[in-house]
Order: C-alpha cells, then sequence, then structure tokens
C-alpha cells in the first residue's frame, strides 16, 4: 500500500474552491483551467496543484480519464518545480518542500493509474499497452527525480519514498498483462525502455548517496550509472543464504540498500544487490566510503558472486 505521510500543503494556506479543476468535464477545460493556473506564477501554482493531485487521487475515474489527465499535469508540474526555490542551507529537520510533495504525490497518482489499468484491462490492447508504458517510465523517472533532489539539496526524502519504489519493481516483476493460458508467450517490446536497468540505477544512486554523498552528487559519475545497472544484478536471497557483507534490498525497508554486517542467515522479501566491481571501486575512496581505511569492508563487500 502506498504512503504518504508528509504535509500536503502549509497549514495557512487557503485555496477557493472556484481555483480547483474538476475532472469529470471534457479535457479541454482543464487546459484552460492550466493555462490560466500558468499565469499565477509558481507561488500559486504549486499549492494549487497539491491540492489538485490530492483530490484527483480520491476522485472515481476511469483509467483512461485519469491516465489523461496526469499526461496534461505532467508538464506545467515539472515546470512548476522548475521555478520553486531550493533549499539554501541543508537542514534535515526541515521536512519536505513543496517541490517534494508535487514529485511524491504525481508518482502516488500515477501508481494508482497503474493498477487501476492493470485490474480493469488484465488483457490489454495495443493503445492500453502504451498507456501501461508511459505509466511504468514516469513512475520510475518522478521516483528518481526525488531521490536526486534529495541527494543536491540534502533534504529528506517523504516518508514511503524508497518502500513504494521497491513494491513497484515487485509487482512489475510478478504481474504479466498476458493470460493465464499464454504464460510463455513473449512480453511487448518495452518501446526502448526497461524498467529493471532504471530501477537499478535508482538503487546504485541510492547506495551512493549513504556512502558517498559528495561523489554521488557529481554529474560525471552520475552519467556511469546506465553502464553499472547493465552489469548489476538482483538475487533471489535463497540463493545466496551464508553469504557474507552481502548488500540487501528489503521491500518493507524505507531505505535503499544496504550492506549485512555479518552472513546473509535468512531469507526475506527482497533481492541481494550485486553491483560491479568498477562501482564499488569508486564508492571505496574516502574515509567514509566502504573502506573506512582497513580494506576489509571492501573485500568482503565484493565477495559476493
Amino acid at each position: 500500500m502506498l504512503s504518504f505521510d508528509a504535509p500536503s500543503r502549509p497549514s495557512a494556506l487557503t485555496i477557493r474552491a472556484y481555483t480547483r479543476p474538476r475532472f469529470d468535464t471534457d479535457l479541454d477545460a482543464l487546459r484552460d483551467w492550466l493555462d490560466g493556473l500558468k499565469i499565477r506564477g509558481v507561488r500559486h501554482a504549486g499549492p494549487t496543484l497539491v491540492v489538485t493531485l490530492e483530490n484527483l487521487r480520491k476522485t472515481d475515474l476511469t483509467a483512461s480519464r485519469r491516465i489523461a489527465i496526469l499526461s496534461l499535469l505532467k508538464t506545467p508540474l515539472l515546470k512548476t518545480c522548475a521555478g520553486l526555490p531550493k533549499p539554501r542551507v541543508a537542514d534535515p529537520s526541515a521536512g519536505v518542500t513543496m517541490e517534494q510533495r508535487l514529485l511524491r504525490l504525481m508518482f502516488v497518482n500515477l501508481d494508482q493509474a497503474l493498477h487501476q489499468l492493470d485490474k480493469s484491462h488484465p488483457l490489454p490492447n495495443a493503445r492500453q499497452h502504451q498507456q501501461r508504458l508511459w505509466l511504468i517510465r514516469n513512475l520510475l523517472r518522478f521516483a528518481g527525480r526525488q531521490l536526486r533532489y534529495a541527494l543536491q539539496w540534502q533534504t529528506p526524502l517523504a516518508a514511503g519514498t524508497w518502500r513504494d519504489l521497491h513494491e513497484l519493481y515487485g509487482y512489475l516483476t510478478q504481474r504479466r498483462p498476458n493470460a493465464l493460458w499464454d504464460l510463455d508467450a513473449p512480453a511487448p517490446p518495452a518501446a526502448d525502455f526497461e524498467y529493471e536497468a532504471e530501477y537499478k540505477m535508482l538503487l546504485l544512486l541510492g547506495l551512493a548517496a549513504t556512502v558517498q554523498p559528495t561523489t554521488a552528487r557529481r554529474a560525471a559519475w552520475q552519467d556511469n550509472l546506465p553502464v553499472w545497472a547493465a552489469q548489476t544484478r538482483l538475487e533471489d536471497p535463497h540463493n545466496r543464504l551464508g553469504r557474507l557483507r552481502v548488500w540487501v534490498v528489503e521491500v518493507a525497508a524505507d531505505g535503499p540498500p544496504r550492506q549485512l554486517a555479518g552472513s546473509l542467515d535468512l531469507p526475506f522479501r527482497g533481492w541481494v544487490l550485486e553491483p560491479p566491481y568498477p562501482y564499488l571501486h569508486q564508492l571505496d575512496d574516502g574515509p567514509f566510503g566502504l573502506n573506512n581505511g582497513s580494506g576489509q569492508a571492501f573485500e568482503l563487500a565484493l565477495d559476493m558472486r
């Protein structure tokens, strides 16, 4: 179940009813409303879009209508986020920002739409399959925006961000949009988008952010993530029992991968992350890296294959 525990708007904010769009009318009316919102500026658009996304996830709509509305909201939301002020000083106690609330709520709405689409159309046609790909692509991209924002501006993530990302990957790997009698059918083409590779990149980014945040913020370092993700493996914990200092990805945990202090003695719901040597070598440098000056931790961390 998705969680969104962060407060959605400033306590002093009051938005009049006429400023809220209706979702049951034609999409042209929503476009006109968004055009009017653009004129008001980002300081008004931010809180208004927060309320709009909250209302959207509570509104009873068809999957296709929900997806169409989210598609219209995406660009104005991203432009609003780009114009919002950024934190000047890192303050872990400050809570999430307006931009983080917008990104988080967009993820929540996209996830709701994906589950609704799959439930409504267990055997999707070509159009519904493209809608599903659009949802998956944007879910992972909005998750990535949340992680990169927290890393760059040194802010806490909204509660549930990592847990919902792990749940999403588990859902995608377990569900196939094919009939039960057609399990051997090849999966539809992914249109040059591989959700597993995207998820692995986010895991590697999140792991680096915990052990070497300065390194992880560098654009040149992040450019290597696609290559490292292609070389990264996610293994069943049952196949790695007894291994030392493995990196575990726990679905129930609201956090990035973590390294066990000892051996993996019990299976769990999730995966064992096995990054490639070049990635681990990059994180091994410095007082806060995997090595910590002893050399032992890095050596054991590589003993996973």
